[in-house]
């Protein structure tokens, strides 16, 4: 089973500013796309990952892909 978190940046545009033109929109959606820093969303999950494995009694340990030798 696949699970996702999507954001529709054109739309939340519009939902933040409705007065704004399609060319707006377009323009500011476009260069949120092509800008935006995606490193803290994976930092956000693997702290929540973490939590959510404590909570849960899930050993994380040595299951991470990383091996030491």
């Amino acid at each position: 089973m696949t699970r996702k978190i999507e954001v529709d940046v054109t739309s939340t545009v519009k939902d933040f500013y409705p007065g704004l033109t399609s060319d707006e929109i377009d323009l500011l959606s476009k260069h949120l796309v092509d800008n935006w820093d995606y490193s803290y969303i994976y930092t956000e999950l693997l702290e929540s990952i973490r939590s959510y494995a404590t909570f849960n009694n899930v050993n994380l340990d040595g299951k991470d892909g990383v091996e030491t030798n």
